[in-house]
């Protein structure tokens, strides 16, 4: 940490200059002069504890909790568990083991079958039949002839073939069939889209709890050093009775804050493991040039159409919508008659006491169906697939709008994320310098306990927005093409090059 004195830092800092951004206007955040390699040291993943100490402080090594102590004793007699995993890593155990992944894969091939059932019916129909019976006859009485008993058998073979010429309810079901396989193409494309932004969301935030538990870590031993040093400077009687107990307070708090981000890693980790099916001992952080860019192309209006003509989940609704609208036409169809070729091909043989007989017949002709009427039935078939129409268009429209506001959001969230990355990094170093002087101050009696755990305070909550910040600006950019329906693995792999 720079010991400088405040005034020579007052002086140097006016000819100190904020951030700025590369010649080409968007770029990795960049700060210039004599801030540049206290920026550096900000952008470095989970050191930034060291921030914090008092100015007289030497660097103190942070106990770790015991999971972790566990998990790095594995690490240690296992080499192969020692490598952090990455974002493709944790993305490809996840394509074998998320149990909502796999179910989408499940229903999508069955859903392949619907085609292949609803061809059927217009293939020829053929049956074939065989039989044969054993007869005993008692005549007991006859006018011409004797009586008698007499035993036989019937053998009768028939092959039947039933086409169908005209069937509209059958044409029509094999259109919604196709229909109903792209939607459910459609939603196992999304599906795995969602699987790579849940993949995202998780990994991203296990290392947002991460940091979390480091900033409350740092922040608790910072507040403990403060408590020390008042106890000592109340004991030689250079402060009152009350900086101690607003020091002490001060650290019961960060205790507090400690144990609940340590159940919120937990509880992240918990989440990660739910679609992997295992836990990581460690993922790759997020690196410290983090490239602050604006979508191509920087207009919402161009993403807001892409969006609502290749979102997956839209275009399976619209899928939707159109079964729905087929369903109709096909109840209709119910009114019309039926014309099919028949044919069929028998043979029988038989005895009996006045001689055998073998009988070969074959016939072929056509066979119309013309319904009159069922009661009403198809009529209240087909008011009821109309309503149903109806809530499939609303479906659509409200996953229009749904769309249509996810794409306008995410775009929003990377134009802001964008500024937001690079002024919370200046914020960070701001802070950070403002602790600085506001502890040389308490050390001199001009500050009290208060001014510096409210600047500790500051700057721990300025480390924590700006690591916020860089997770929800990277997983803006991936919202962003999920809702346009572009996401891809590509994307992933480009996220995962950002990462150290």
């Amino acid at each position: 940490m720079n010991n400088d004195s405040a005034p020579a830092r007052a002086r140097r800092g006016q000819d100190e200059v904020p951030i700025n951004k590369t010649p080409r206007g968007i770029g990795t955040v960049r700060i210039t002069n004599l801030n540049e390699r206290r920026a550096t040291e900000v952008l470095a993943p989970l050191n930034w504890q060291r921030l914090a100490r008092p100015l007289d402080e030497p660097r103190r090594r942070r106990g770790y909790p015991v999971h972790w102590v566990w998990l790095i004793g594995i690490a240690a007699f296992w080499p192969e568990f020692a490598s952090a995993a990455s974002l493709l890593d944790v993305y490809r155990d996840a394509l074998n083991s998320d149990p909502q992944y796999l179910g989408s894969g499940a229903a999508n091939r069955a859903a392949q079958e619907l085609r292949p059932q609803a061809r059927a019916p217009l293939l020829p129909n053929v049956n074939l039949s065989a039989s044969t019976s054993a007869n005993d006859q008692d005549i007991r009485s006859i006018s011409n002839g004797q009586p008698g008993t007499t035993r036989f058998n019937n053998r009768d073979f028939t092959i039947s073939l039933t086409q169908p010429v005209y069937r509209k309810d059958l044409q029509v079901g094999l259109a919604q069939a196709d229909a109903r396989v792209q939607q459910s193409n459609a939603e196992h494309g999304f599906a795995l889209q969602d699987l790579m932004l849940r993949v995202a969301e998780r990994y991203f935030g296990v290392l947002a709890a991460t940091d979390d538990l480091e900033f409350a870590t740092a922040e608790r031993d910072a507040n403990e050093q403060q408590l020390k040093q008042s106890q000592q400077r109340f004991e030689v009687g250079l402060i009152a009775i009350t900086d101690v107990e607003e020091a002490k307070a001060g650290f019961d708090l960060a205790n507090a804050e400690v144990i609940g981000a340590e159940n919120a890693l937990d509880n992240a980790l918990e989440a990660l493991r739910e679609i992997t099916g295992h836990y990581l001992n460690e993922l790759a952080p997020l690196g410290t040039r983090l490239p602050l860019i604006a979508p191509e192309p920087n207009d919402i209006n161009s993403w807001t159409q892409t969006a609502i003509e290749q979102n997956l989940q839209l275009t399976a609704v619209r899928l939707a919508a159109d079964t729905a609208h087929g369903e109709i036409r096909r109840q209709q169809a119910f009114h019309l008659p039926t014309l099919d070729v028949v044919a069929q091909h028998n043979v029988s043989k038989s005895g009996g006491r006045f001689g055998d007989s073998d009988i070969v017949n074959s016939a072929i002709g056509l066979e119309l169906n013309v319904p009159i009427y069922q009661g009403g039935l198809v009529l209240s078939r087909t008011r009821e697939a109309r309503h149903l129409h109806e809530q499939a268009l609303d479906n659509l429209e409200r996953q229009r709008r749904i769309t249509q506001r996810q794409a306008r959001d995410a775009f929003r969230g990377v134009i802001s994320g964008v500024s937001r990355v690079g002024a919370l990094a200046q914020a960070v170093v701001s802070t950070e310098s403002a602790l600085e002087a506001i502890e040389a101050g308490f050390q001199v009696g001009t500050r009290t306990t208060v001014d510096v755990l409210n600047a500790q305070r500051d700057l721990f909550r300025a480390k924590r927005d700006f690591a916020q910040a860089r997770y929800v600006y990277v997983l803006d950019i991936l919202r962003l093409k999920q809702s346009a329906g572009t996401l891809s693995e590509e994307d992933l792999a480009e996220v995962n090059r950002w990462l150290d």
